[in-house]
């Protein structure tokens, strides 16, 4: 558990495609709506920084996806919420995501046509070099990298660019190195309040619980599931797969840790039930 001193403000880290929305669920029915922070994507909190940089640290709970930047924001570390997933599994999601949502649209999703056509193939996001570059170590990226919102970020022909974490993911690169990264990521998630794993949710909740002294719900919520429309035609290949783990080597590394962090959790969760 985190050894600095904490402030009783939660932030939940959500990070996309983690089953994050249902289990915000139930953290946001632990709090009135009036202490819960409106901001629950990267250009709303850019706004609010702008307009007033000390309005953050008024609400109880602050919840999106905005990455480790809302925590460099607050003068005092909130106790942070996340769910890690396992990074394959992820990905496919993210993929499943964007074409469910580019049915039916007429404006092609990052202005490529492909993604319009509903037989396109995961092997088209993947060689899409702007998705590719923010599907690369996401969720690693989440936790080591924080971005300045008073600037303004450009993409790689110097064009401004919406200050979105999707955008700021594909269009920014970092000097630190991959090393430097993982170690960055790995230490920020060990002074997390909560990890959960996905494909664990319910014991994750029943974690999640234990932690912040709520009561486990009678039912838990399934929300933004992907639609049977948006499921893979076919098993993915050797090479589809082994692409993906070349963009995900080291969120496969964070998962492990995560892992790792919510079993010795757990574990006093179950020593505590018993005795």
């Amino acid at each position: 558990m985190p050894s600095v001193e904490h402030s009783s403000q939660i932030y939940f880290l959500h990070i996309p495609k983690t089953g994050g929305t249902s289990l915000r669920k139930i953290i946001e029915s632990q709090f009135l709506p009036e202490e819960i922070c409106p901001c629950s994507v990267m250009q709303d909190l850019a706004e609010m920084v702008k307009r007033d940089s000390e309005e953050l640290g008024c609400y109880k709970l602050i919840a999106g996806h905005m990455g480790y930047t809302v925590p460099s924001l607050l003068s005092v570390p909130p106790r942070i919420i996340t769910m890690i997933r396992e990074p394959i599994a992820r990905t496919i999601s993210r993929f499943r995501y964007m074409k469910q949502h580019a049915l039916g649209m007429t404006r092609a999703p990052w202005d490529h046509e492909p993604f319009l056509d509903p037989a396109v193939a995961i092997e088209d996001f993947l060689s899409f070099q702007p998705m590719r570059r923010l599907i690369t170590n996401f969720q690693v990226r989440n936790f080591a990298l924080d971005f300045d919102l008073t600037q303004t970020y450009t993409d790689f022909d110097g064009n401004a660019i919406d200050s979105k974490l999707n955008k700021l993911f594909a269009y920014t690169e970092t000097e630190m190195s991959d090393k430097e990264l993982l170690e960055k990521a790995k230490k920020r998630l060990s002074s997390c309040a909560f990890v959960g794993i996905t494909d664990r949710f319910t014991a994750s909740v029943e974690l999640l619980c234990h932690t912040f002294g709520w009561e486990f719900p009678m039912a838990l919520p399934t929300l933004n599931v992907s639609s049977p429309l948006a499921q893979l035609s076919s098993p993915l290949s050797g090479q589809t797969l082994e692409d993906i783990r070349s963009c995900t080597a080291l969120d496969t590394e964070l998962y492990a840790f995560a892992n790792e962090l919510f079993e010795q959790r757990y574990q006093c969760v179950l020593q505590s039930a018993s005795g």
